[in-house]
């Protein structure tokens, strides 16, 4: 209880954060530790002199809750692992998903003539990694957050050693496209080329429940997937640089995994029920203003209930209107992993008409 070890990894980051309450010959100490996982420490004392217990654990309270804040979490704290019989789903799962910033289509003839990039289809699902440890497997959403799994992805689950899969999850079956660990091993620093070889030879094993998606590397093979994709109006592929790491989060632009979408989409924050009409109207935020922008409403299918407002939904989209309004708006579900909808700039414009002058 006077001791805790707390770990943050996002982006390049991946650090962690020690403290302990100390006993003195005439008192207590809160000391601290920091530095990088597995690298050298600083340390230092939040007490200049010993002070009581009662202050001392207060001073290591304040200390802890500000870190989590920050968004550090406990190393070694027991996580309840389920599959889709049920559990917690806010426990931290220790993993965080590499994310992807989107190039525009002038961008494609470089990624497909650099032969060091693979492409992979993207798949229209919700981010899930899956986890097998022993006889606990589970899933883990985009988030980070544990989550229950479906029976039939579990049962494909069971057929493999020890691993971490990455992937999206669409309907009950898996499609993964990345192997963060196989075995005790931790792949995250291996190529994703090598990763992808993981994923495909663990897929070997595995039934309907559960797919790999297929690497292209070659530029006419790109090219013909891609072709083939678009035709049968998949939602779009993601180019990946064939001899990087895996790194949580999302950089501040491009970075060495990108993704190209046929069709946009975005989550919205509901702003009204539309009557006895099954539509919702929608807004998005535009920066840091705690305002939502309108951008029009959508449709609700029948075999969705209509959505509260303040809700969070995903809408696929063509593109977005000069004035706002999404236009051709397709309504794909609730979105439960996200906390906030999207900003303004990252919505699709059609060609020619410029963001900053068409939502104010």
């Amino acid at each position: 209880m006077d001791r805790i070890s707390l770990w943050y990894c996002e982006g390049a980051s991946d650090k962690t954060y020690q403290a302990e309450i100390v006993p003195v010959s005439d008192g207590f100490q809160v000391n601290f530790a920091y530095g990088r996982r597995a690298g050298t420490m600083n340390t230092g004392t939040k007490t200049s002199k010993p002070v009581p217990y009662a202050q001392a654990r207060k001073i290591f309270d304040t200390l802890v809750h500000a870190k989590i804040a920050k968004g550090y979490e406990p190393m070694g704290a027991p996580i309840k692992v389920f599959t889709s019989f049920g559990g917690d789903k806010r426990a931290p799962s220790g993993y965080k998903p590499q994310l992807l910033n989107a190039i525009e289509e002038a961008d494609l003839e470089m990624y497909f003539k650099d032969p060091g990039y693979m492409m992979q289809e993207k798949m229209d699902g919700e981010r899930r990694m899956a986890k097998k440890l022993g006889a606990d497997i589970f899933g883990i959403n985009r988030k980070g957050e544990v989550v229950a799994l479906s029976e039939q992805i579990a049962a494909e689950m069971r057929k493999l050693p020890d691993c971490v899969l990455d992937g999206e999850q669409v309907g009950d079956v898996l499609f993964g496209f990345d192997c963060l660990e196989r075995e005790g091993e931790d792949l995250r620093s291996r190529t994703a080329e090598v990763r992808y070889f993981a994923a495909q030879d663990l897929g070997s094993a595995t039934g309907a429940g559960m797919q790999i998606i297929r690497a292209f590397a070659t530029e006419s093979g790109k090219r013909k997937a891609f072709a083939e994709i678009q035709a049968r109006k998949g939602e779009g592929v993601v180019f990946k640089l064939r001899d990087s790491v895996y790194v949580a989060g999302r950089p501040n632009s491009k970075g060495p995994q990108v993704k190209f979408k046929f069709t946009a989409s975005a989550t919205c924050a509901v702003l009204s029920q539309n009557g006895s009409k099954r539509s919702a109207g929608l807004g998005i935020r535009k920066g840091s203003s705690e305002q939502w922008v309108p951008i029009g409403n959508v449709t609700i299918p029948a075999n969705f209930p209509i959505p509260p407002a303040g809700a969070l939904v995903e809408v696929r989209y063509l593109y977005a209107y000069p004035g706002g309004a999404l236009y051709q708006p397709v309504y794909l579900g609730p979105r439960t992993d996200q906390t906030q909808p999207d900003d303004v700039s990252t919505l699709k414009f059609k060609q020619g008409t410029d963001d900053d002058d068409t939502l104010n």
